[in-house]
C-alpha cells in the first residue's frame, strides 16, 4: 500500500509561561486508534528481539549493558520483568502528539511490565523545558526522558543526571546491530558524544537543519547584466547560481545589482518592498545560528574544548568575526539584510511571504512557514564562504535519558528510545512530522521517494514546496556541523545572538575598534560566568 505524505508540521509552543502539563498515558481505546503505520512498526520491532533475564538491579544492569558486539542482537524480550514506569517529557507539537503516542502505546505490547507516561509540557519552549528539568532534580521530580538540546544536556551531566548510553547501544542482547550503526546518520549520533566527557549522552530525534528559501518567481530568469554583468556570466538568475551562492557575491554582487535594478522599475512593478517596516534583500530567522554557522564557514572560532582538560573555551574574540560583524552591519544599513533579533523577534519568514523580503533562510522542521500561494518559492543552500566548504548547522531536539538509580528505569528508557527509532516508526515520523529523517534507510525507502516526489506534485502547493525541501535536504546531511557542548555553552549561544542583534542594529562603521572589543569582550566574560 503506497503511503501520503500528511503535512502534520511541528507547532512548538515557545510561550513564556511554564508549569501546565498535558498528561497523555496509554489506554485500551488509543492503543486500537494507533495508525496502521505505528502498528506495523510495532511488528517489525517485535521481530528483531528475543527472551532474555530480568534486569532488576544497577548491578545487573552494568553487567548485561557492558557485552558488546558487532553483530545484530538476537535476543528477544521483553526485557523488563518487573513493574517499572518510566515518563517522558516533551514539548511536542499539537500535530505530532498522537503519532508520539502510537509509539508509546505500541512499545508497551512489546514490555508489558513497563509503563511510559508521556508528559507534553505546554506552555513552554526548551530553555523552560530545561529549567523545569533542572528544578526537579532536587525534589526527584523530573523525566526519565526528555527533549534535549547539547547545551541543556551538558548541564544535564554536570548534575550527575544524564546517562552515558554506550553500554546500552552495545550490549549483545538489547543494543543497536551492525546494521543499526550503520543505518543511523552520523553527523546526528555524533551530536550525542560531543561533550566534554566521553560517552554517547544524547541521542537523535526531531533533527532538522537550515535551508535558503527564495521568491522563484520573481529571482528565477530575471537578467542583472546591465546591473553587473559578471553576475552568473551575465545570464539570467538560475536555481544552480543560487545553490551555490556565497556571502561575499550576495553583498558584494547579488544585492546591489537588485537594489539598483529595483530602482529602474516604476512602483507598480518593483521587486522590493521599501514602504513597509523590515524590508531587505535577505532574511536569516536564527541570529545565533547565523553567527555560530558564519565562525565555522570562515574557521574563525566560535567555541571549543580542551580535550586533555574536558573544559570549554569561548574562542569567538577574534579579528575574523569581529570584521563579519561589521559586514553584516553595512549589508543591514544598505538594505540587504534582516534578521528575527533585528526585526522586533518576528520570524523573518513572515517578511518573505508578505514579499518584503526576496530571501528567506530558516528551518527545515518549518517548511511550511516559508510557503506562499502568491509566488512560487525555491530552494538552496544557505550561503557559504568564499573558497571554502559550505557548512549547516545540525540542529533540532534530541532526546536524552536521565538517572533515577534505578536499573530497570534506565534500561525501560533505552528501550523505548529503541522501539521508537526502529525503520518503520523513523519512516513514519519523517514521513509524517515535518523533521528529517535520522535513518540513511528512510531517505531510501519507496514510500518516503514517492512522497518527497516533486515532479509528482501540484505547482504552487505547500505539497510541492514539502517535497523539493526535503528531497533538497539529503543533500546538505554530509554538510552539517555540531558545536561542541559544555558547561556554559548555552550562555555562549545567547551572546552569539547578541552580538548579531547589536551589529544589525547598529551601524558599526561609526564606532571604533576599542568600542567592537569592549562589546565582544563583554560576551566572553558573561559566558565564562557560566562555564
Amino acid at each position: 500500500m503506497k503511503r501520503k505524505l500528511s503535512v502534520l508540521l511541528p507547532l512548538i509552543a515557545t510561550l513564556a509561561s511554564c508549569g501546565t502539563t498535558v498528561v497523555v498515558t496509554s489506554s485500551s481505546s488509543a492503543a486500537a486508534a494507533s495508525s496502521s503505520a505505528a502498528a506495523s512498526s510495532s511488528a517489525a520491532a517485535s521481530s528483531e528481539v528475543a527472551s532474555s533475564e530480568a534486569v532488576s538491579s544497577e548491578a545487573a544492569s552494568s553487567s548485561e549493558a557492558s557485552s558488546a558486539v558487532s553483530s545484530s542482537a538476537v535476543a528477544q524480550g521483553p526485557f523488563i520483568k518487573e513493574p517499572t514506569e518510566i515518563t517522558l517529557w516533551s514539548i511536542t507539537g499539537q500535530n505530532n502528539q498522537k503519532q508520539l503516542q502510537n509509539y508509546v502505546d505500541e512499545f508497551m505490547k512489546t514490555e508489558p511490565n513497563v509503563k511510559v507516561t508521556n508528559t507534553i509540557q505546554t506552555g513552554m519552549g526548551y530553555n523552560e523545558l530545561k529549567d523545569a528539568v533542572e528544578k526537579g532534580f532536587a525534589a526527584n521530580n523530573y523525566p526519565d526522558i526528555v527533549q534535549c538540546y547539547p547545551d541543556h544536556v551538558a548541564e544535564y551531566i554536570n548534575y550527575g543526571k544524564s546517562v552515558n548510553l554506550d553500554t546500552y547501544i552495545d550490549n549483545a542482547d538489547y543494543g543497536w546491530s551492525a546494521e543499526d550503526k550503520a543505518d543511523y546518520i552520523k553527523p546526528f549520533v555524533d551530536e550525542g558524544k560531543g561533550y566534554t566527557i566521553p560517552g554517547t549522552y544524547s541521542v537523535p530525534y526531531c533533527k532538522s537543519t537550515e535551508l535558503m528559501f527564495y521568491n522563484a518567481s520573481v529571482l528565477i530568469g530575471l537578467n542583472l547584466s546591465a546591473q553587473d554583468p559578471t553576475i552568473n556570466d551575465g545570464k539570467p538568475l538560475t536555481q544552480s547560481y543560487f545553490n551555490s551562492i556565497t556571502w561575499e557575491e550576495l553583498f558584494g554582487k547579488l544585492c546591489p545589482a537588485i537594489v539598483a535594478y529595483n530602482a529602474t522599475l516604476d512602483d507598480a512593478h518593483k521587486i522590493l518592498k521599501t514602504n513597509a517596516d523590515y524590508h531587505a534583500v535577505f532574511a536569516y530567522d536564527s541570529d545565533d545560528n547565523l553567527f555560530i554557522t558564519l565562525a565555522q564557514q570562515y574557521g574563525y572560532g566560535y567555541t571549543s574544548v580542551n580535550t586533555a582538560t574536558g573544559e570549554g573555551s569561548v574562542d569567538f574574540n577574534n579579528d575574523g568575526m569581529k570584521q563579519l560583524l561589521k559586514t553584516f552591519s553595512a549589508a543591514k544599513k544598505n538594505g540587504y539584510m534582516i534578521s528575527k533579533g533585528s526585526a522586533k523577534n518576528n520570524y523573518t519568514n513572515t517578511y518573505f511571504t508578505a514579499q518584503n523580503t526576496l530571501f528567506s533562510v530558516g528551518s527545515t522542521g518549518g517548511v511550511k512557514h516559508q510557503f506562499s500561494g502568491d509566488f512560487d518559492v525555491g530552494v538552496g543552500r544557505i550561503p557559504h564562504a568564499a573558497g571554502r566548504d559550505p557548512y549547516v548547522i545540525n540542529q533540532g531536539p534530541s532526546l536524552t535519558v536521565l538517572d533515577h538509580g534505578d536499573a530497570n528505569r534506565k534500561l525501560a528508557s533505552w528501550l523505548f528510545y529503541k522501539y521508537m527509532t526502529n525503520k518503520a516508526n523513523t519512516l513514519d515520523w519523517a514521513l509524517n512530522s515535518g523533521y528529517m529523517g535520522i535513518r540513511n534507510s528512510n531517505y531510501t525507502d519507496p514510500a518516503y521517494i514517492e512522497a518527497n516526489d516533486p515532479a509528482t506534485k501540484d505547482p504552487k502547493t505547500l505539497e510541492k514546496l514539502m517535497a523539493t525541501a526535503n528531497t533538497f535536504t539529503q543533500k546538505v546531511t554530509g554538510e552539517m556541523y555540531t558545536s561542541p557542548a559544555f558547561l556554559g555553552s548555552s550562555t555562549c549561544r545567547t551572546q552569539a545572538a547578541g552580538l548579531m542583534v547589536w551589529a544589525l542594529t547598529n551601524d558599526l562603521s561609526t564606532l571604533t575598534d576599542a568600542d567592537i572589543n569592549t562589546k565582544f569582550q563583554a560576551a566572553v566574560d558573561a559566558c565564562k560566568l557560566a562555564m
